[in-house]
């Protein structure tokens, strides 16, 4: 055989097989990038989510969106549905940042009539650059280019483990629980004095000077949340500041993040009160909740119960700030929380 016609067969074979290998992705779509899973169960869950989101942002039914970190992950759209009207997707992003909630929200609106969304601000998540995700994003499912998604079709992962995954629950449906229960950890934790082991009780020498994260506090709104609200002046955003534990204030006070994060509660609050589709609830100085360690797994993360609760003050209205002393007032809350902590050096509640 001749050298260029064996060239030329195994080239033709090499593309022969990227072909057949890209038309089983394209077939099967394990993610639901371009058609909702009828045949098989989606591989939903918190190791896939930035690979499942792409899918579940595009193909689910919804007019309402959940946005926010880990501690969103909890929520039951179905609860939702039934407190706040409408019809729910959860499109939560585990140790996400401001960037990775606006990918998620720019994908919904370009693609859904988002009529509410209830979306979760954790400061954590606005004082990381404006271009850093928490994990790394395949961005090439979450844009409109066809041809980038070679990188889907010829995924090592996907056609090794996920497609078998989805063949083996091939002939059973998605159900509508499914909403509730992908990315839900309610029960793979215990929860209670066991959230309080790597607290210390003791303050850093001195606090970060807020100024360290005001500018990019500032550009993370301006890029990542401002212009959803802007634009969409029909859509109803209900963002809150989620109960952490009191304990997670101490171990801010332990890194020397606590006064300055305080600050940014503030300039989030004076940065996104005026507009008329934004209403602002504050849930971080919630007594009954926040005081209660055995609502946590740890001193950041509540159960589903706490998540079912925030849906219920939303529908009625309970912890709306309409003023900035109302933010004050909780921080100073949280303040005398910290230090009642802070000079027993233990966890002082019930």
């Amino acid at each position: 055989m001749k050298r260029k016609t064996w060239c030329l067969l195994t080239l033709g074979a090499l593309l022969t097989s990227f072909a057949l290998l890209s038309a089983v992705v394209i077939f099967i779509d394990p993610f639901q990038i371009y058609r909702k899973a009828e045949r098989y169960l989606p591989p939903i869950d918190n190791k896939t989510q930035v690979y499942s989101n792409a899918g579940i942002v595009r193909q689910y039914d919804y007019d309402s969106i959940v946005v926010g970190t880990s501690v969103t992950e909890n929520f039951r759209p179905s609860q939702l549905d039934s407190v706040l009207g409408g019809r729910f997707i959860k499109l939560s992003s585990s140790a996400g940042t401001a960037y990775n909630h606006a990918i998620l929200m720019d994908l919904a609106f370009r693609t859904h009539d988002v009529k509410r969304v209830v979306y979760g601000l954790d400061v954590y998540s606005f004082v990381k650059g404006t271009d850093e995700t928490g994990t790394q994003m395949p961005m090439y499912l979450y844009d409109d280019n066809l041809f980038n998604d070679a990188a889907y079709w010829l995924n090592r992962s996907v056609l090794a483990s996920f497609i078998p995954r989805c063949l083996r629950t091939w002939g059973q449906t998605q159900t509508d629980a499914l909403r509730d229960t992908m990315y839900n950890w309610q029960d793979q934790y215990t929860y209670g004095p066991e959230a309080l082991w790597d607290i210390q009780f003791k303050a850093a020498e001195t606090q970060k000077n807020p100024g360290e994260y005001i500018d990019i506090l500032y550009e993370n709104l301006e890029t990542h949340l401002l212009p959803y609200i802007k634009s969409n002046p029909q859509t109803q955003f209900d963002i809150f500041f989620p109960p952490y534990s009191a304990a997670e204030w101490v171990k801010m006070a332990g890194n020397g993040t606590f006064d300055a994060l305080l600050a940014l509660r503030r300039l989030c609050y004076s940065h996104l009160s005026g507009y008329a589709n934004v209403r602002i609830y504050d849930f971080a100085a919630k007594e009954e909740w926040v005081t209660d360690i055995d609502n946590y797994k740890d001193p950041l993360h509540y159960a589903q119960w706490i998540n079912d609760a925030i849906a219920e003050c939303i529908a009625r209205g309970e912890n709306l700030v309409t003023d900035s002393a109302q933010i004050e007032d909780a921080d100073a809350q949280l303040r005398a929380w910290v230090d009642m902590q802070l000079s027993g050096g233990r966890w002082p509640f019930h």
